[in-house]
């Protein structure tokens, strides 16, 4: 198979800043028009007061500015663009270089004035009731003139503003409507259902009818349980953003310089020059073209029992869809990452408080925890300990804090789309309010010690990601911005005690994983990728966070000689503590004994490394020396790769660039190892799970491919066993004996196994 790689940019020349293209990956000419996307600037290129022209065609054109966060000197960190393009045949990309500068700007586009030119109506049908129907640009002209429409973008090219319209219950409608010059309209519909904290709510059963000046664009029909939202867009003309037209016509597909945007610390440091594999992108447009994909509220690719484990594409810095965006700017990669994002509004994560005109946060619910165990709370009760209606179980979605996937950010990033930011920020939301408060501290928004360290680093990922993407003044930038820092300082503020704790191998962060005395590594690298991600953006407390975790993270490699395998740096778990006391192993030896003791061992070889061990691995030790220029990381990074273990070739990392990081002092050319040595069997296993009256035997085997097989087991729809990992080889014939222990009672019951 080919790979694809991000396309070769223009020269900046002189004032450059950064080269961008516009391709029509259509096949028919694409008509010019506004094109409106998401920008990030490194700080100074942009500074305060000063304005941006792009050179496109050997001309020096406008370029309209909506500013939504600066960096501390003044100067613009993410911008939303507006500029004009010509018309675009097929098969073709235009240069564009972005660079200091000024042209004379028109008037700003008054909005109130362009939609009179346009009509869009919506007409709500409940199931079994009357019509409601709403004259969307009716609505937005009263708010404009009454003060309650809130901008998005106002300028000469595109003017962009935002009208909300309650509906009885917990539903709730926002339209984004965007003025271009020469007239082109378009809305971004969502159409919500996640008031929370009222008196009334719950599921939606409605058909909806969309006309776009006189012409039906949705007729849909819908069951929409509280807390999911779904969203489309409607234009008219050629002037929009990312995806504007179809594969069929005219397709505007805006490429972004990659290497530019990892040097504004705004997404992880990627391998570029290993690029991805086709078929990984072409995989993806099949699954767009299959039935169902794009529907409301469709799951579009991703994983909706996320408590799931295993070799998940939606799992990691980012999802595999968002990675893979990043390193190719190819127009499916970004379609099938645009509809990840679509689909995160119909995870039941959303809980906007209306009576507060913001996402659900502890300013306002100290004591509040979303899960069903925080009880009823009451309408206008800050002291609430529960929502006012539970989160429904019936949707098809499980939401889960430890697996949750990144669906929003990076399409934020790109398009600066004001439906995607409102998915960032309700999942952050969530993020937090799902955590039970004791440990959360109430107000302290303390996610850093869950139990689970994956769900520490994934749920602060979020609230990083909330904070810096939300805009400048906002109260969302306020709360996430407060938590982000609450969370950071209480994790440098442990460094002393677990320091003294941990002893000489100290640099892990505690949790607990359901196997007393053990530690799975791989969840250290995985909160390694939050840190790291906060401390290129600027964190400082992160940095120093990240400086204690470097005597595990790169310690694990470098201590042979005092009785830590170097092989065991990536193994599925090693022994941290004595599985009966608890007294914690202080010594690198005393850990690679019990590691060995227990089987949890690599030995010489690398039978315990599972799909992406090896690769966290080497992102974490990559990102470390990324960061501080570590001899100690880049000598534990070259060691790793001259050991080989499973999975860190060119042609793994091309069909999964996941993590993908680059490599450091090798030109940025990947490891590419010999091939590993056939990994040993081990023995089959047999465990009991559970307790109660009840028992339930299961045989399981495997053909084990990247690592061993990872389940859940479900009865009658409750997991009853999560994280379980098979070891008997079905090829040999081999079961694992799994004895399930519960209380079901009599009748039929329903058994699932999902791998």
């Amino acid at each position: 198979m080919s790979q694809l790689a991000l396309p070769a940019f223009a020269s900046l020349g002189t004032g450059g800043i950064v080269a961008l293209k516009l391709q029509n990956a259509g096949a028919a000419t694409l008509q010019g028009g506004v094109t409106t996307f998401g920008q990030v600037f490194e700080m100074g290129d942009l500074p305060k007061g000063g304005g941006l022209v792009a050179q496109i065609g050997g001309r020096t054109v406008s370029v309209q500015m909506d500013v939504k966060s600066t960096y501390a000197d003044g100067s613009a960190k993410m911008v939303v663009l507006s500029l004009e393009r010509p018309d675009l045949a097929a098969g073709t990309a235009l240069d564009v270089v972005l660079s200091k500068g000024s042209v004379a700007a028109a008037p700003a586009i008054d909005l109130a004035q362009a939609v009179g030119a346009h009509s869009f109506k919506v007409d709500m049908t409940p199931a079994g009731g009357a019509t409601t129907s709403i004259d969307v640009l009716a609505a937005l002209k009263t708010a404009l003139a009454n003060g309650t429409a809130s901008f998005w973008q106002k300028g000469e090219f595109a003017t962009e503003a935002r009208v909300a319209i309650d509906l009885p219950g917990s539903q709730r409608m926002l339209f984004d409507v965007t003025a271009y010059k020469g007239g082109g309209l378009s809305v971004d519909a969502a159409f919500n259902n996640d008031d929370a904290m009222q008196s009334s709510g719950g599921r939606v059963n409605y058909t909806l009818k969309a006309q776009l000046d006189g012409v039906v664009v949705a007729n849909e029909t819908v069951s929409q349980a509280q807390y999911q939202n779904w969203h489309e867009s409607f234009s008219t003309g050629s002037s929009g953003g990312q995806g504007l037209g179809s594969p069929n016509a005219g397709w505007l597909n805006i490429q972004h310089d990659t290497a530019y945007l990892e040097a504004t610390g705004a997404v992880a440091h990627y391998n570029l020059a290993i690029g991805v594999d086709s078929s990984l992108v072409a995989g993806m447009a099949a699954q767009m073209a299959a039935s169902g994909w794009g529907a409301p509220l469709a799951t579009n690719g991703v994983e909706p029992y996320m408590p799931g484990t295993g070799g998940r594409a939606d799992i990691g810095i980012t999802t595999q869809s968002n990675t893979t965006w990043l390193m190719t700017q190819d127009a499916r990669a970004a379609a099938y990452a645009l509809g990840q994002a679509d689909a995160a509004g119909s995870v039941p994560f959303h809980f906007w408080d209306a009576a507060n005109k913001t996402w659900l946060n502890t300013d306002n619910y100290p004591n509040l925890w979303t899960d069903a165990r925080g009880g009823e709370g009451q309408p206008g009760n800050a002291a609430s300990g529960g929502l006012t209606q539970q989160v429904a179980w019936d949707t098809g979605w499980e939401y889960d804090t430890a697996h949750q996937p990144d669906l929003s950010y990076v399409p934020f990033l790109m398009t600066g789309e004001r439906w995607i930011l409102d998915n960032v920020q309700a999942q952050a939301s969530a993020s937090i309010m799902s955590e039970w408060p004791a440990p959360r501290m109430n107000a302290a928004d303390i996610v850093a010690g869950s139990s689970q360290v994956r769900s520490a680093a994934w749920s602060l990922r979020q609230i990083d990601e909330a904070a810096w993407a939300s805009p400048d003044g906002s109260p969302e930038k306020a709360f996430f911005q407060a938590a982000s820092d609450s969370n950071w300082k209480y994790l440098v503020s442990k460094i002393p005690e677990w320091t003294a704790w941990q002893g000489e191998a100290h640099g892990w962060v505690p949790g607990d994983y359901g196997i007393p005395g053990a530690m799975p590594e791989w969840q250290q690298d995985y909160f390694a990728t939050t840190t790291v991600a906060a401390a290129r953006a600027g964190n400082a407390d992160a940095l120093t966070f990240l400086k204690w975790e470097m005597n595990f993270l790169v310690g694990r490699f470098t201590h042979e000689s005092s009785g830590f395998k170097m092989h065991d740096g990536v193994t599925y778990l090693i022994a941290t503590s004595d599985p009966s006391t608890g007294a914690v192993y202080k010594t690198w030896a005393e850990i690679g004994a019990q590691t060995a003791a227990r089987g949890y061992s690599n030995g010489d070889g690398w039978w315990q490394v599972g799909g992406n061990y090896a690769q966290v691995a080497l992102a974490s030790l990559s990102a470390i020396y990324d960061l501080t220029g570590s001899q100690e990381a880049l000598d534990a990074y070259r060691a790793l790769v001259a050991g080989a273990p499973p999975f860190i070739d060119d042609a793994t990392f091309a069909k999964d660039p996941t993590y993908s990081l680059a490599v450091p002092h090798a030109g940025n050319t990947p490891p590419n190892p010999p091939p590993p040595p056939p990994p040993l069997i081990p023995s089959p296993i047999d465990q009991t799970i559970g307790s109660g009256p009840d028992t339930m035997v299961l045989k399981i085997s495997e053909d084990a491919w990247n690592g061993h097989a990872q389940y859940t087991v479900k009865v009658d729809g409750v997991a009853v066993g999560n994280g379980l990992t098979a070891a008997a080889s079905h090829a040999l014939g081999q079961s694992d004996t799994l004895t399930l222990k519960g209380s079901w009672g009599a009748g039929a019951h329903t058994v699932e196994v999902s791998f």
